[in-house]
């Protein structure tokens, strides 16, 4: 794709705003923050054409202009999420920042979802009637893979490999870079899976997709799987702003680290390519132990209370 206008550019941006909004569940503010940042990064860049030397060199005039350490952080974040969407729509090779990494001693833990909000989201869709087999066949992807939502929504039917011995299935990815990965798939979301395809197949749908639709990519978007997303949220009681499709794939990580899964399966299971990408987990698991110690903490203080004071439940 070649940029012959500042439209097309305008058009660039404001399909990243709106994946930003959607997928990355962010403020407005810090949506209009990242675009202020891309717009003035491509003043002096072709954003199309540019290399990682390019980004350090531009990091580098940031520091020389005396812009604080906060803010080329929020830039660099800027600048890679909107490398990562031109590489999710194919519009660049590779994204030139993946490996520009800076030390962020203040860096906030992703959000999650406990395991509880996990259960109400996937049970929601025990009635049927409650949703569509598409939404719960997505959410139990995601929430059974980590997969990012770049690669959900564009799930080819192929992906899907089946041990006919076993009738096991498991997804073969092509992540960021081209890397692939194997994903296995619990007994319950093989159950979906099967009933979601036989239903396609009354439908009379022939698309390669898992989750066509009538876009112009022939597949469902990620910003109108993100709205579904939060519908059905705010139906269990979960606030819109606590969900993105994101948020899953932090929980599925986030639940496996809680039940003994080890540190180096994860980052399989997520395509990462530096562990030190996979390691915030265990910092969030660090924060759930911080939170029950502290609760326990309560309990047993309002226990000895009672005791000394008496009193008996």
């Amino acid at each position: 794709m070649i940029l012959k206008s500042l439209n097309d550019f305008g058009d660039l941006i404001e399909r990243f705003e709106e994946m930003l909004i959607a997928d990355r569940n962010l403020s407005l503010q810090s949506v209009s923050a990242y675009k202020a940042d891309i717009v003035k990064f491509s003043r002096t860049n072709d954003v199309l054409s540019v290399n990682r030397s390019n980004i350090l060199g531009y990091i580098e005039e940031l520091r020389q202009a005396g812009i604080k350490q906060t803010s080329i952080m929020r830039n660099i974040a800027a600048l890679r999420n909107f490398f990562n969407f031109l590489h999710d729509e194919k519009i660049i090779a590779e994204n030139p920042v993946t490996d520009i990494k800076l030390k962020n001693n203040n860096k906030p833990l992703p959000k999650t979802l406990s395991q509880d909000e996990m259960m109400r989201l996937v049970t929601h869709f025990d009635d049927k009637r409650k949703a569509s087999l598409r939404l719960k066949t997505m959410l139990h992807i995601l929430y059974g893979s980590g997969l990012r939502i770049s690669e959900l929504v564009t799930l080819a039917l192929d992906a899907i490999i089946i041990d006919h011995e076993t009738n096991r299935m498991t997804l073969l990815i092509r992540g960021k870079g081209g890397h692939e990965r194997l994903i296995p798939l619990n007994e319950y979301a093989n159950q979906i899976i099967c009933e979601y395809i036989e239903h396609r197949k009354r439908q009379g749908s022939f698309s390669n997709f898992l989750f066509p639709s009538r876009s112009k990519n022939g597949h469902i978007t990620r910003q109108g799987f993100a709205k579904l997303l939060k519908k059905v949220a705010t139906e269990v009681s979960i606030s819109e702003s606590k969900i993105s499709p994101h948020v899953i794939r932090h929980a599925f990580a986030t639940h496996l680290l809680a039940n003994g899964a080890d540190i180096l399966t994860i980052q399989k299971l997520l395509g990462h390519r530096d562990i030190s990408t996979t390691q915030i987990y265990t910092h969030v698991s660090n924060e759930k132990i911080k939170t029950i110690v502290e609760s326990n903490k309560k309990l047993n203080k309002l226990s000895i209370i009672r005791k000394n004071s008496g009193f008996t439940a």
